[in-house]
């Protein structure tokens, strides 16, 4: 299958412009430090543990796959907690590894999996005072982003050159900070509420 050209948000274009563009010969820590340390190697085991979830065609009822889904975002979210930053040190563009049509069969089988526990209200920032209009989540929408970030840079991440290393780790953090993150603490909001209605 063709690969996808990664389509980035104008904010993660700019990080990634800026991150080069300061680029030493010397990162925050050293990328083979931080690998072997167990902060990320569990880190790392959680992503594999969660990616190979999504992947898994299984039959269990709908209130057990989300609670297996909780579990699995909050480990996520507590060890990515504490990814460190490294700069960017090679100048190279890496495609999504994840192609379109993959993504979709992961999407539909979410989709008969979370059945009707899908949508949900929230703000974006609730610590804003000027923002209180409620918006629309979709757990659908969560879990896919989750899956298509961490999984791509895993794929990257498992290539295991030193510019392909970095750049993973890079978007780990990136992402953790920026879109996996929120997805993945508002999805862990939402469940509390979708495991309760159905208990």
């Amino acid at each position: 299958m063709a690969r996808l050209t990664e389509h980035r948000s104008p904010a993660r274009q700019q990080a990634v412009d800026v991150a080069r563009h300061t680029m030493t010969q010397t990162s925050k820590i050293s990328v083979d430090k931080l690998i072997t340390g167990d902060s990320f190697t569990n880190f790392i085991k959680s992503v594999r543990d969660f990616c190979d979830f999504i992947e898994i065609d299984t039959n269990e009822g709908s209130n057990l796959f989300l609670k297996f889904v909780q579990i699995h975002l909050q480990t996520l979210y507590l060890t990515g907690q504490k990814l460190q930053s490294v700069d960017l040190l090679h100048n190279k563009e890496f495609n999504d590894l994840l192609t379109k049509e993959d993504l979709q069969k992961i999407l539909n089988t979410l989709s008969d999996k979370l059945n009707n526990n899908r949508f949900y209200w929230h703000v974006f920032d609730p610590t804003n005072e000027d923002d209180t209009e409620p918006v629309c989540g979709d757990l659908l929408d969560d879990l896919g982003d989750i899956y298509k970030d961490l999984k791509n840079a895993l794929v990257l991440f498992d290539k295991g050159g030193p510019a392909e290393i970095g750049h993973a780790i890079w978007d780990f953090e990136w992402g953790f900070n920026n879109h996996w993150g929120d997805h993945c603490i508002n999805a862990t909001y939402a469940l509390h509420y979708f495991i309760q209605r159905s208990t």
